[in-house]
């Protein structure tokens, strides 16, 4: 009777719309109190669910009483509780103390994470969410074993050059490493992190041996965000910001440019350049047209430029049916300046709109589909003139040559400077350079259950299609230039008296390039994974294959197809997650080799051992949660570096070098350029021995790694060919052996103070490699062997000092060798203040056989990285510093070498005041003494590769710093967000270093670059 009654009770509710589902709020925290972003909330056998926002929270609607609510977060135990009608539910997830069930990444596949025994390291893509366009900025630091330089801040062309555990091989073999996305061969320069899911690098060979030949150089994989089950999630991010040089070179001004050219000629015996009167009207301002002052530097840069960026996504689905779906958008302006009078468009601006979407499908109980497309439109505009050659104007042009414009916008222009250009008129009044590039990447998956063959067997197969295209418009003028004349400059009305230099054109002209690639790429495999007791076992046997074409390519030869194909396995075993045991391989092949050479296989093994799951560990399982210690070694395989198909030789028309006769008459004709050699693949062998180590609850977190690589069979040009044999170029050969070694690891530390939490996180990379073998010939002296330097080694000569006052024993005013005897013969005359350079074997005479090695170069060996964030209450703040060191470079060129231009001009760095003369006779100031033209005295004795010159580049950077503000429940229930949050965020604030020239991440050796930039950004998340 009382069910009766109840259940019409129920219905009479029901009717009357008195009984509704009920709206429940919460937190998901660990059991130190850290809120858990993107936990899962789900009520059980429905489609309703919602992920946790930044602080932990979630407001779950449509929640009946008697309903299942599960709890998920990866790496901690699930929890599910039944809902009674509470209105707030605060949960507590506890970790898993060997995270059992966390996955991860690796090559071709998913394990769980206490079975991966390969090196590898991940990163949370949260941290590469910042204000710039190419995430490559972002990584150096923060991944161990990772290498990062960013060599340019030209908006479209900012990316860094990356590198995994250094160089382990010669460059022209190449050294970047395998980037998959979503399995597929591709770039991540224009991905946004805010679609990625999970970052992963693949370091040792249990990792990277099934990729073969692609993997020599390590691995990064990157997979795009999928949906979840769930309402649909809206996510949108904000941010606009303002963008900074981090350094501009500092130029010098006019009149100690002046001054210093007369002296460089008059301490040499020459005439002034300059005279006092010039100097004088110069310093006093009196006719800035006839009498300029210009840093040019100044003139071709504006102050500050701009960056927005945007991003929404919504993801959600049911059961059978999930889909992700993301838009972004990048606008970046340059700081290169326009004069607003062109009918033109010459603003540095790059802009990108881009897509990704995920979507997937269960077609039946066992057969699973998912389709992904990526893709992203970009528009880059320009100076018609590059970014190299604007810096090169500016640093050739004097700033006593003209003034920036004559009155009435006349560009000025000198007879006597040559093809020397204005560098205001290069960037403002040459027209303008348009790029247009759009990619799109595209893959279907299919996965089938083959449990009713026999349990925990899959079948997966994968066809993609990538394409890219690019665009260039060139729009290009020069206008007629015009200087006063020297002999009457100024009219009887007083304008000036102006003669044309150059007669130029004032309208645009036109020319295109366009460009692209394409990649097909197939892949299916079979997958094992099954438990027997204590014991588990997997298998992988995979087949692929890639067809890439390069319409880029500048010949026929590099226009064909790119094609491999080959085979992967794997077969891992476990027990009781105790010991691990793993064994890769690839089977490879590539049309560059000869047929019975193209294919190569390379295997790899590693064994690891949970030591804390053992009995006798139990003890200190109180303080050490989890220590793993894992081995590896194995084999991986490099094809590039002699070029496409080495084994074929090339005969080609039109190659000089042909005589006859008694006079010696040259003649063109028909000759093999290119010798053919069957070369086969390049191998590494490489061990890695690594700890894995959880202390006081999971709060403390290390992993270390040594590693150990030996390249042999590397393509090299042979060195021992004498030259009476009479070939053209020297054919390639499997010469180079090397070796690269080191370590890495990362520290993370994570406490709770009550309502303000604390995490601390560090890495380092650090790596050493040699040459053991290059086909170098014997060398008359120790120090001219290649042997045993670094691969990025600069060689030239050992500067001691300067030559001072007292060396010049007669009294002549040079150093002359015989002057007692006691100093070698070194390059033309020499005087007090030239370098004096180290006489290496003693025979008295400074050439080539004085030439060691005196730099590792440009490519730092050691890269860190340490961060501490922070939350208390509704703020959070997070600082992060990156550094490298035991990188420098060789500084040179126009500018940085004061005068050494063939006719002596060029503009000058401040720095050149600090150079060596009589008053100042001290044999290391920063220049030597100074001369004019190329040819001048001194010059070419201290223009010479030297340690003089040499200057390392090590830095620590502030890189990134936020401080953010997320708003409290009732705002957000009042503004009907699930989560809203305010921040601000900078890159690139603030650089430590010795090096004050330029940026010391550029590329260059005079400053001759785009410099970095800096950005101070504004904005906001909104989640509902």
């Amino acid at each position: 009777m009382n069910f009766k009654i109840r259940f019409l009770q129920i219905f009479l509710l029901l009717m009357v719309g008195q009984l509704s589902a009920q709206v429940i709020e919460g937190t998901v925290r660990d059991s130190s109190q850290i809120p858990l972003p993107g936990a899962n909330v789900i009520v059980k056998g429905t489609t309703t669910g919602v992920i946790t926002d930044f602080d932990g929270n979630f407001r779950l609607e449509n929640v009946t009483e008697g309903s299942d609510i599960e709890f998920s977060f990866v790496g901690m135990i699930t929890k599910t509780i039944e809902y009674v009608g509470q209105e707030r539910i605060d949960i507590i997830l506890q970790s898993d103390p060997n995270a059992l069930d966390e996955v991860v990444l690796v090559g071709y596949g998913r394990q769980k994470k206490i079975s991966v025994v390969g090196a590898q390291t991940t990163l949370d893509p949260e941290e590469l969410e910042q204000p710039v366009a190419n995430m490559s900025t972002m990584l150096a630091g923060r991944v161990s074993g990772l290498t990062g330089v960013q060599r340019s801040g030209l908006p479209g062309y900012d990316g860094a050059d990356i590198w995994i555990r250094g160089i382990s091989t010669f460059t022209n073999a190449g050294t970047s490493p395998l980037v998959l996305v979503d399995g597929v061969e591709r770039s991540m320069s224009n991905i946004d992190p805010r679609n990625i899911e999970s970052f992963s690098i693949l370091k040792d060979a249990a990792a990277t041996a099934v990729y073969g030949i692609r993997g020599a150089n390590g691995v990064i994989l990157i997979e795009t965000k999928k949906g979840e089950i769930g309402k649909p999630a809206v996510s949108i991010d904000y941010n606009e910001g303002v963008t900074f040089f981090t350094q501009v070179p500092d130029l010098m001004d006019g009149v100690s440019y002046m001054n210093l050219a007369n002296e460089a000629l008059t301490t040499r015996g020459q005439f002034p350049l300059y005279s006092q009167e010039t100097i004088d009207n110069t310093a006093n301002n009196i006719d800035p047209l006839l009498y300029p002052n210009v840093n040019w530097l100044d003139e071709v840069f504006n102050d500050y430029g701009r960056n927005r960026l945007a991003s929404a996504n919504v993801s959600g689905g049911a059961e059978d049916a999930k889909y992700y779906v993301s838009l972004g958008y990048y606008d970046e302006t340059g700081l290169f300046v326009t004069d607003g009078l062109q009918n033109y468009d010459s603003q540095t601006r790059f802009k990108r709109y881009s897509v990704t979407s995920n979507l997937t499908v269960n077609i039946t109980k066992t057969t699973k589909a998912n389709l992904g497309v990526q893709g992203y439109v970009s528009e880059g505009n320009y100076p018609a003139v590059w970014n190299t050659d604007l810096f090169t104007a500016a640093l050739r042009t004097t700033p006593v040559e003209y003034p920036v414009l004559y009155p009435g916008d006349t560009i000025p222009g000198r007879l006597t400077n040559g093809n020397l250009p204005n560098p205001y008129a290069e960037v403002t009044r040459r027209g303008f350079r348009n790029e247009n590039k759009n990619q799109l990447y595209s893959n279907l998956r299919l996965t089938q259950d083959l449990g009713m063959l026999t349990e925990g067997l899959s079948w997966t197969g994968m066809f993609a299609f990538d394409t890219y295209n690019q665009h260039q418009i060139f729009r290009t003028k020069r206008e007629s230039t015009y200087f006063p004349d020297q002999q009457n400059p100024y009219n009887e009305d007083g304008t000036l008296n102006l003669v044309e230099t150059y007669t130029g054109e004032n309208y645009l002209s036109f020319s295109h390039y366009n460009g692209g690639n394409r990649r097909f790429y197939l892949e299916t495999s079979f997958n094992y994974d099954q438990s027997f007791g204590k014991n588990q076992i997997g298998a992988l046997l995979l087949f692929n294959r890639s067809d890439y074409v390069d319409a880029f390519a500048g010949d026929f030869t590099n226009s064909l197809p790119y094609r491999n194909q080959g085979l992967a396995g794997r077969v891992t075993y476990s027990y009781d997650d105790r010991y691990f045991a793993e064994f890769n391989g690839g089977y490879n092949g590539s049309e560059n080799f000869a047929p019975e050479n193209r294919y190569g296989f390379f295997p790899s093994m590693a064994f690891g051992w949970v030591v804390s799951n053992e009995e006798f560990f139990e003890p200190l399982k109180n303080t050490i949660d989890y220590l793993k210690i894992r081995y590896s070694d194995g084999k991986v395989g490099a094809s590039s570096g002699a070029g496409r198909f080495a084994y074929l030789s090339r005969v080609e028309a039109g190659q000089a070098g042909f005589s006859f006769g008694q006079n010696v008459q040259g003649t063109g004709g028909i000759a093999e350029t290119f010798n053919g050699v069957d070369v086969t693949w390049a191998e590494s062998r490489k061990q890695d021995l690594g700890l894995e180590l959880n202390a006081f609850d999971s709060s403390l977190k290390l992993v270390i790694d040594l590693f150990r690589e030996y390249t042999e069979g590397a393509f090299l040009e042979r060195g021992d060919l004498p030259n009476y044999i009479g070939l053209i170029s020297a054919p390639y050969g499997n010469l180079g052996i090397v070796e690269n070694k080191g370590f890495d690891g990362t520290l993370r530390y994570n406490k709770n103070f009550g309502d303000l939490s604390l995490s601390f996180r560090g890495t380092f990379s650090y790596n050493k490699n040699k040459i053991i073998e290059n086909g170098q010939p014997e060398q008359p002296y120790e120090w001219l062997n290649r042997q045993g330097s670094s691969l990025t080694a600069r060689y030239g000569y050992v500067a001691e000092r300067l030559f001072v006052l007292q060396d010049d024993t007669n009294g002549d005013g040079f150093i002359d060798d015989n002057d007692d005897g006691k100093f070698p013969a070194q390059f033309g005359q020499v005087q007090p203040g030239d370098i004096k350079y180290k006489d290496l074997n003693g025979d008295g005479l400074i050439d080539s056989y004085d030439q060691q090695e005196i730099g590792r170069g440009n490519i730092p060996a050691l890269t860190y990285g340490f961060g501490l964030s922070s939350q208390y209450k509704n703020f959070d703040t997070s600082l992060f510093f990156q550094g490298q060191s035991m990188a420098d470079i060789l500084i040179g060129g126009e500018a940085i070498m004061p005068f050494s231009r063939n006719e002596g001009k060029g503009n000058l760095y401040s720095i050149a005041v600090d150079r060596w003369t009589p008053e100042n006779n001290n044999p290391y100031a920063y220049y030597p003494r100074l001369s004019y033209g190329a040819g001048g005295i001194g010059q070419t004795n201290n223009l010479q590769s030297s340690t003089w010159w040499q200057r390392k580049v090590n830095f620590l950077r502030l890189k990134t710093a936020e401080i953010g503000y997320t708003f409290g429940d009732k705002v957000q229930q009042n503004l009907s967000v699930d989560n809203l949050r305010l921040y601000l965020r900078a890159t690139n604030l603030l650089t430590f270093t010795n090096f004050d020239l330029w940026d010391p991440e550029l590329d260059t050796s005079n400053g001759v670059s785009y410099p970095n930039v800096s950005v101070y950004s504004l904005g906001f998340n909104l989640q509902f």
